[in-house]
C-alpha cells in the first residue's frame, strides 16, 4: 500500500514537470526569454515596445474592364456609371436587307442580370442612357477618362426596370439600334461606339450586374426585334463585347483617427514602420499584423469577402508591389490579422523598407469600405499592431 502511494507521488511530480515545460513560452521584450544553447527567443511588440510607426490612405485608380461585374448608381462617397458596346453575327440574307433598307427595327431592348447591391436596399434607383460618340476600350478605359468621353446629352431609354428585382431590362430608342445593324452591314452607314448607362440624381444605392464572362453566363444581351413588312418578324441578337465601370469619387470621409479602405474606387492604406529599434543580427521566427475596424464606419455590399490582403511595396514613387510578399489578413470580431513573416524578413534582410500596402481583397468586386484604426489613433491598442517573435545568439 505504500509502495502504491509512493508511485502515485511520484507520477504527479513528473506530470507536473512536463506540464511546467509545455507552458514556456516567448514574452514582452526584456521581461522573460527562452535559452537553449545560447540561443534566446523574445517578443517585440509595437503595442508596447518602441515601434515608430505611420499609415495614410489614398486612391489609385485602376482598369476596372476584367471586373466580374459592372456597377451602377450612387451611394455613400461614388457614382457609378456603366459602358456597354453589342456586336452582331448576322447571316448573308439579314445583312442584305439591312443594306436595301427592307427591314425596320421595331423595338430593342438591353437585359442586366443583378448579382449585387451597396446602399439603401429600399433606396430610389434609377439610370439614364446615352450614345457614345467615341471609341473607348474595356482594357484601358478608367474614371480619369469619363470627364472627357463624348456622349449625346439625350436619354435614349424607355420602360427601365427601377425596382429589386434579379433581372433588369431597359428599351433603346428604335433609331438607335437601326444604326448598329447599319454599321454592322457597313462602317461607312453608322457608327457604334456602345452606349453610357448613368444613374440619376434620386438615385440612393448601387446596383452590380454581371459583366462579360467567356461561359456567356447571365451577361448583358441586347435584343433587336426586326421585321419585314408582309414577310416576318425576327429577333437579333447583339453580344457583349465591351464593359466597363467608371467609378467617380473621392476617398470616402471615415473619420480623423481612421484610414479607409474601399474596393474598385479604390481606396488602399499604407503603413510604415520604423524597423532601427529592432536589434540587429536577428533570425525573424514569426511576424503578426493586426488592425482593428472601426466597425461604425464600415460599409458592406450584399456580398464581398471579409479579409484584406498585405503586400510589400517595392517602389513607392511607381506604386509597384512585390507579388512574392503577399498575404490575407482575415477578420475575427473587430479585427484584421495575419501573418506577414516573409515581410518582415525581408526588411530584415536589407530590403529597402517602402512600406506596407493594405488592401481589399476583392479590390475589384463591390464598393466595400473597411474603416480601419491609424498610426494616430487616440487609443494605441486601436493603432496597427505589429508582433514579432525573434531569436538572438547561439553558436555560429
Amino acid at each position: 500500500m505504500i509502495y502504491k502511494k509512493v508511485f502515485h507521488f511520484l507520477v504527479l511530480i513528473i506530470i507536473g514537470l512536463l506540464l511546467s515545460h509545455c507552458n514556456d513560452s516567448p514574452t514582452d521584450l526584456g521581461i522573460d526569454f527562452l535559452s537553449q544553447d545560447g540561443v534566446e527567443v523574445l517578443k517585440f511588440d509595437s503595442l508596447v515596445d518602441s515601434l515608430p510607426q505611420n499609415s495614410f490612405d489614398f486612391k489609385k485608380v485602376y482598369v476596372l474592364g476584367n471586373a466580374s461585374h459592372v456597377l451602377l448608381g450612387k451611394a455613400e462617397n461614388i457614382t457609378s456609371h456603366i459602358l456597354l458596346k453589342f456586336a452582331f453575327l448576322l447571316p448573308d440574307s439579314i445583312v442584305s436587307e439591312i443594306k436595301s433598307q427592307t427591314i425596320n427595327v421595331i423595338d430593342s431592348y438591353v437585359t442586366l442580370t443583378k448579382n449585387y447591391s451597396f446602399g439603401n436596399a429600399n433606396g430610389s434607383f434609377d439610370y439614364n442612357v446615352f450614345k457614345v460618340n467615341e471609341f473607348w476600350s474595356s482594357s484601358n478605359f478608367t474614371s480619369d477618362d469619363f470627364a472627357s468621353l463624348s456622349v449625346d446629352n439625350v436619354d435614349l431609354s424607355s420602360d427601365r426596370t427601377t425596382s429589386n428585382d434579379t433581372v433588369y431590362t431597359f428599351h433603346l430608342s428604335n433609331e438607335l439600334a437601326s444604326s448598329w445593324l447599319k454599321n454592322y452591314a457597313d462602317t461607312t452607314l453608322a457608327d457604334n461606339y456602345g452606349i453610357l448607362l448613368s444613374p440619376t440624381e434620386n438615385t440612393q444605392k448601387v446596383l452590380g450586374f454581371t459583366a462579360y464572362n467567356i461561359s456567356d453566363i447571365d451577361v448583358p444581351i441586347l435584343r433587336v426585334v426586326v421585321q419585314k413588312p408582309g414577310a416576318y418578324v425576327d429577333t437579333l441578337i447583339g453580344y457583349i463585347t465591351l464593359d466597363v465601370s467608371a467609378i467617380i469619387g473621392s476617398v470616402p470621409d471615415v473619420g480623423s483617427e481612421n484610414l479607409a479602405i474601399q474596393s474598385s474606387l479604390a481606396s488602399e492604406v499604407q503603413l510604415n514602420f520604423d524597423f532601427n529599434a529592432l536589434p540587429k543580427d536577428v533570425a525573424i521566427n514569426s511576424a503578426k499584423l493586426t488592425l482593428t475596424i472601426d466597425t461604425l464606419q464600415s460599409k458592406y455590399g450584399s456580398d464581398f469577402e471579409n479579409s484584406l490582403s498585405v503586400f510589400l511595396i517595392a517602389d513607392s514613387t511607381k506604386d509597384s508591389l512585390n507579388k512574392n510578399y503577399a498575404y490575407k489578413l482575415t477578420r475575427k470580431g473587430n479585427t484584421f490579422s495575419g501573418d506577414i513573416t516573409n515581410i518582415i524578413r525581408a526588411f530584415n534582410n536589407n530590403v529597402d523598407n517602402q512600406g506596407i500596402l493594405v488592401k481589399s481583397t476583392q479590390e475589384f468586386w463591390g464598393l466595400e469600405i473597411f474603416s480601419i484604426k491609424g498610426s494616430n489613433a487616440s487609443n494605441i491598442a486601436d493603432r496597427p499592431r505589429l508582433e514579432i517573435i525573434y531569436s538572438k545568439g547561439g553558436k555560429r
